[in-house]
């Protein structure tokens, strides 16, 4: 047996059983009647000035209370309680009245169905492409840099979530508040971490013994490779942004907050709960105030003497004061963080509550009302929180959410479905009559499945006839309140994966068109102002403080193949100027419209006489970035591993190809040249041999005709003789007798 294996693990005390305390007796704390109390002059101070712990806890607490209030007393809890029963889709089970039976209690998840449909086309729309955003270098700023700072943020948006979880994790939580209660927010920041740098090594190999007074004689040991331990090697500086979810429960915010923005909130605040464990790891953050190790023992341990607060928006407005009780709406929700002592039975692992408390230039974390454990000036300008609204209400933080709408639509649906059953269920079991008798009652009777009615008519037992409902008729309505729904939320077709309206809608070219465009607009209004509002000023954030980075963490968080194909260096990638472009922004139209128009570019590009015409220009197509905007718009990944660049072997065919076309492309010119003179010398001679035949023709036509004209000038010359007229008249004489014979007068 190893020696390991017979070492025994025994406890060791230590702390000492002092007592316990509670949150007001810690040095510096106030108790919490105390801090309702008015700010006076010596506690309030400028921009450049300090204020007090106990200023800023009485200011903290007094607007958390202001905010609570109002978020009470305009009925948001009670929407929210409402909106999660429509999300499950509960209906009350109630019973017959006069009846042991349950009525139809069915529920229709309408809510469900458009807010998750609407959810992950949201998400996916954002970060279900290849590329979800793309840094573009402004001027002066080489393209390499712009590349790098891509990649940085893509390494940071992995783990910048809550607990190290993924930027899209986050998101999927923020777009859910946004979408189904009318308020989603996110808190971001920075955090800088040190971690040390641990390496095995191999243990010491050698033994060194004294002999005698001086002499230190080295026995080395034999070699083995499982002989090794972890040694600190040195330490690393971790910057890193956050991006955490603020549930809408826990969101406190002036109540002159007049839109779905926070950064333009006077002030704005989150409640967060934090384990002993995670208390005592923030005390080695400078300028934390945090109660020593054997305070916070004294304070949890055996049971905590200053109970965590319950959340007031997670009661007010319920069936009941206690969170465990609201089975209604969410059964199996988790419990609040203020019954953490039930679950945990570690008594460091409770939880305490922080109040996270954020103006313009100041920031203070309150812990359970009555001690300050950070107060601190900051420079963002404004409350780091980031939010957007599903639908904006007017001079309002919180929006109209899904639900918001849609309850009153999913009612109808659960109320005509039950009334339908229940009406069924009445003509299956059937209703009846009986004879009175002596056993009648005077009383009002109500109806039932298998209900027996008495009455003095013929003494038998016989069905009641009703008239029953069609099937059709409930549905017909169902249709028109689903197709009502889409119009509010947006989600059509496309999202829903089925057609919300009437069949004839999709049959014509026309109809498809004009709910597809319907769908398209409210679909990327929603996605713009996610990524106006959240997205972007995220990565603007991300931006500006990747300057804290070292030249040495830009190397580390580069992978080996980013270092090789950026033709830059760290500074050059601090010092750079960029641009967002966020891909979700115009994915859903671009791609709409190369849905419907790619036909005809195709044709317009590959027709004859583009690129002849465009050249005349001094224009030309760039089938690159062609490749790049369709990839990028319909999201096809690695297209960089589709189109790539020419390595030297490619550009040394390549100008090969190039040198034997040229040089083919001269010795055609050289034949053609020669080929040409031939024909010109054809040509030539072609036409000086039709010039002499010409003129040969010519002379032989001279010489007939000049012998014509003898021949002609002879015959008149022999006519005119006296010899050649008398004949003339003795023929003209034969021929009038021979006319006067064959056509005698009458």
């Amino acid at each position: 047996m190893s020696e390991s294996d017979n070492t025994k693990i025994t406890a060791t005390s230590h702390f000492s059983d002092k007592g316990q305390m509670s949150i007001y007796q810690l040095p510096g704390a106030v108790p919490y009647g105390e801090t309702a109390l008015p700010l006076l002059a010596p506690d309030v101070a400028f921009a450049d000035q300090a204020r007090s712990d106990k200023s800023m806890m009485q200011e903290a607490n007094m607007n958390r209370g202001e905010s609570e209030s109002f978020i009470a007393t305009r009925g948001l809890i009670g929407q929210w309680n409402t909106a999660e029963i429509m999300l499950r889709a509960w209906v009350d089970p109630i019973k017959w009245k006069g009846s042991d039976q349950f009525r139809s209690h069915l529920g229709i998840p309408l809510v469900a169905e458009q807010f998750y449909s609407i959810h992950s086309v949201v998400n996916q729309t954002l970060f279900g492409g290849y590329r979800i955003f793309k840094i573009d270098a402004t001027s002066g700023t080489p393209i390499g840099c712009a590349e790098a700072q891509e990649a940085l943020l893509n390494a940071e948006l992995k783990t910048c979530g809550f607990m190290g979880v993924s930027a899209k994790t986050e998101f999927r939580e923020i777009t859910f508040d946004g979408i189904f209660y009318g308020f989603g927010v996110a808190h971001y920041g920075w955090s800088t971490i040190k971690k040390d740098v641990i390496k095995k090594v191999r243990r010491n190999t050698d033994d060194t013994i004294v002999v005698g007074d001086s002499n230190v004689i080295t026995i080395p040991r034999p070699e083995d490779d499982d002989d090794i331990e972890d040694k600190v090697i040195g330490s690393v500086e971790i910057n890193t942004p956050i991006l955490n979810h603020v549930p809408i429960r826990r969101c406190r915010y002036a109540p002159d907050l007049r839109r779905g923005d926070p950064r333009t909130a006077t002030w704005f605040g989150r409640i967060i709960y934090a384990t002993g464990y995670e208390l005592d790891d923030m005390r080695r953050t400078k300028g934390w105030n945090i109660p020593t190790r054997e305070q916070l023992v004294a304070l949890m341990v055996p049971q905590m003497m200053s109970e965590t607060p319950t959340n007031q928006l997670d009661t007010l407005g319920a069936n009941t004061g206690s969170p465990i009780f609201q089975q209604a709406a969410t059964p199996q929700k988790a419990f609040p963080e203020n019954y953490s002592g039930r679950v945990q039975h570690d008594p460091l692992a409770r939880k305490f509550e922080l109040f996270d408390y954020w103006t313009g230039f100041r920031h203070c974390i309150v812990l359970q009302n009555e001690y300050c454990i950070l107060n601190e000036t900051h420079k963002f300008g404004r409350p780091p929180f980031l939010g957007f609204c599903f639908r904006t209400a007017p001079d309002s933080a919180h929006g109209y959410g899904i639900a918001f709408w849609l309850t009153d639509f999913q009612r109808i649906c659960q109320g005509i479905v039950n009334a339908f059953m229940d009406d069924l269920n009445l003509n299956l079991m059937g209703t009846y009559t009986t004879p009175a008798g002596a056993n009648n009652t005077g009383q009002a009777q109500w109806i039932f499945p298998g209900k027996v009615f008495k009455n003095d008519g013929e003494k038998k037992v016989e069905m009641m006839t009703r008239n029953s409902i069609g099937a059709k008729e409930p549905l017909m309505v169902i249709e028109q309140v689903k197709q009502w729904a889409s119009s509010i939320s947006g989600a059509g077709p496309g999202t829903l994966g089925s057609n919300p309206g009437a069949a004839g809608d999709m049959r014509t070219p026309a109809g498809v068109a004009a709910i597809q465009g319907g769908e398209t607009v409210k679909m990327q209004d929603l996605i713009d102002v996610i990524s106006e509002q959240v997205f972007m000023p995220f990565l603007e954030f991300c931006i500006e403080h990747n300057q804290k980075l070292k030249p040495s963490q830009i190397r580390a968080m580069l992978s080996t193949e980013l270092g090789t194909a950026f033709q830059t260096t760290p500074l050059d990638i601090l010092n750079g100027t960029y641009r967002i472009d966020i891909s979700a922004g115009t994915k859903l139209a671009a791609r709409e419209a190369l849905n419907r128009y790619i036909g005809i570019l195709q044709s317009f590009i590959q027709s004859p006489g583009t690129v002849e015409n465009l050249a005349a220009q001094s224009m030309k197509i760039d089938y690159n970035g062609m490749f790049s905007a369709l990839f990028d718009t319909y999201g096809v990944p690695y297209r960089e591993k589709i189109v790539v660049p020419m390595n030297d072997d490619d550009r040394a065919y390549r100008q090969a190809q190039t040198q034997q076309a040229a040089m083919q492309g001269k010795a055609g010119i050289e034949q053609l040249k020669g080929e040409v003179k031939q024909k010109v010398d054809n040509n030539q001679s072609e036409n000086r041999m039709l010039l002499e035949t010409g003129k040969h023709t010519l002379k032989q036509q001279g010489v007939a005709a000049e012998h014509q004209n003898a021949i002609e000038l002879q015959d008149k010359a022999q006519a005119q003789t006296p010899e050649a007229e008398g004949l003339n008249r003795a023929a003209r004489s034969a021929f009038t007798k021979m006319d006067s014979v064959a056509f005698p007068s009458s």
